[in-house]
């Protein structure tokens, strides 16, 4: 009896984790919980989404002491969302503490407090007025839907640029060391060379995109340029070991490309996505998410 109380509890408890990953939104895979995005990938966006709730907010009828308060809120919400939770949209901060922010004396923060109410998520509204404030800022994100697509094209643009600057320099550095062949490789790498000579000229039949490269179109198909570069990182790599000299020395691609790895993961999640039931759960299929 005890041991099926124990399975049913587990039952519940995976439905519900189940329930959570059905209600996540393509804004959760670009700054929430489940995005690969780091660092200076995931600040942009959240910038960019802080000042879009800050002007949504504002338009939507937001008052003095409200826009002031979500400022501080909104700033808080940037530095904390770069580590990494399972709540990532949740502020909580106390009103004293908000007071030394603003400058603001009491009575203004709570009218700030009042004013914000309509825009954000308050679990506990007994606790939210009396200044042990945790909210969530969701409603105010999700509101917009065009928010995320927004932010997507933000980063693709971003993405496909820099993809598109490392595949150049890369290229061009081939054919730099193809033409230093007769004067740089020893006579005993002659089976490495061909080996380097067969992959490129394989990568050049390959190719899926023409030069020069267009960013719009890079940009509508980032899985196939990544599996593109990937391509080419393996042949310039290969060359740069056998053709660089130590007192000049060749840049590997992953030094061409500065990324952080989270964004190549990104970029190859594709415009779907692929949720699985949980992986205790063996005999479910994976399901794919538009």
């Amino acid at each position: 009896m005890e041991r099926r109380h124990h399975l049913h509890t587990i039952s519940v408890i995976l439905r519900e984790l189940d329930m959570r990953d059905v209600g996540l939104t393509r804004l959760d895979y670009l700054i929430g919980e489940e995005t690969h995005l780091d660092g200076a990938d995931l600040k942009q966006l959240v910038h960019l989404a802080s000042l879009d709730a800050m002007r949504r907010a504002v338009a939507d009828g937001l008052g003095a002491e409200g826009a002031l308060v979500l400022q501080i809120l909104l700033l808080l919400w940037k530095n904390r969302i770069q580590k990494r939770s399972e709540t990532p949209y949740i502020i909580a901060i106390r009103d004293i503490d908000l007071e030394m922010f603003l400058d603001l004396d009491e009575d203004r923060v709570r009218e700030g407090l009042r004013q914000l109410l309509p825009f954000v998520r308050v679990d506990d509204l007994d606790l939210y007025l009396c200044g042990d404030i945790e909210l969530s800022l969701e409603p105010l994100l999700k509101k917009d839907g065009r928010l995320a697509d927004r932010l997507d094209l933000v980063w693709r643009t971003t993405h496909a640029r820099a993809l598109i600057e490392a595949a150049m320099e890369a290229e061009e550095a081939i054919h730099c060391y193809l033409g230093q062949l007769q004067e740089r490789v020893d006579p005993q790498a002659g089976d490495r060379l061909v080996v380097l000579q067969t992959w490129w000229r394989q990568y050049l039949s390959k190719e899926r995109f023409a030069r020069p490269y267009d960013v719009l179109e890079v940009r509508s198909d980032l899985c196939a340029f990544e599996d593109q570069t990937a391509e080419l990182a393996l042949v310039h790599d290969g060359f740069v070991g056998l053709l660089a000299r130590a007192d000049e020395y060749g840049a590997l691609f992953s030094e061409r490309l500065q990324l952080a790895p989270g964004a190549r993961l990104q970029a190859l999640r594709g415009p779907c996505r692929v949720r699985p039931d949980r992986l205790d759960r063996p005999g479910r299929r994976l399901e794919i998410v538009r």
